[in-house]
């Protein structure tokens, strides 16, 4: 029976993030923890690997398409010995995500419906750039020479120092060194050490 391929919480708070490119096509057989897609969301941009194995029959939601709810069907995966008549007899636990176009023409029409939606509605303000302020009782100087990255190049150069001053320290797993681990932390490690 086909089974379908959801779209996954990649986080306790996700609800929704965007398809942003598929790395299989319809047609392609697919084993168990071969990478199907990049789903990126306001945090990160992640693999989607599969869970089971089979072919992939039709593909749901397009690569681009933003606002892909959490658990709706990206993909639909036939088993081994199924071909595409299999999916004439399946009926979807839940509708396929909008198109992009879909949701584009989908947001006047029921905005038109609504009272407010005559009324002008003033454009945001755009949000001002952080600006950092130094402690009072720290001299700026102290500042002037501070490296600014991310969390996760803080972590994995914080790794890398580690692990190049203690040869007993080291990292383990499948998805830390061949995918780079969870937010791509170890990115770069591998084919250092």
């Amino acid at each position: 029976m086909p089974k379908e391929i959801l779209m996954p919480a990649l986080s306790p708070t996700m609800t929704e993030g965007k398809l942003a490119k598929w790395l299989k096509k319809e047609g392609d057989k697919v084993k168990s923890g071969d990478v199907l897609a990049e789903i990126e969301t306001d945090k990160a941009t992640m693999e989607v690997e599969s869970i089971d194995e089979g072919t992939i029959a039709s593909i749901l939601v397009q690569a681009g398409t933003e606002g892909v709810a959490v658990n709706s069907p990206i993909a639909i995966l036939l088993e081994e010995g199924e071909n595409k008549d299999a999916l004439k007899s399946f009926k979807s636990k839940a509708a396929p995500a909008p198109a992009p176009q879909a949701q584009a023409e989908a947001k006047p029409e029921a905005a038109a419906e609504t009272p407010a939606a005559k009324a002008p509605v003033p454009a945001a303000a755009a949000p001002a750039a952080p600006v950092h302020v130094p402690p009072s009782d720290v001299d700026p100087k102290f500042y002037q020479n501070v490296k600014h990255q991310t969390v996760r190049e803080a972590l994995r150069d914080a790794m890398a120092e580690e692990m190049r001053a203690d040869k007993n320290v080291f990292l383990m797993g499948e998805e830390v060194a061949q995918y780079q681990g969870a937010y791509k932390v170890s990115q770069g490690l591998l084919d250092e050490f």
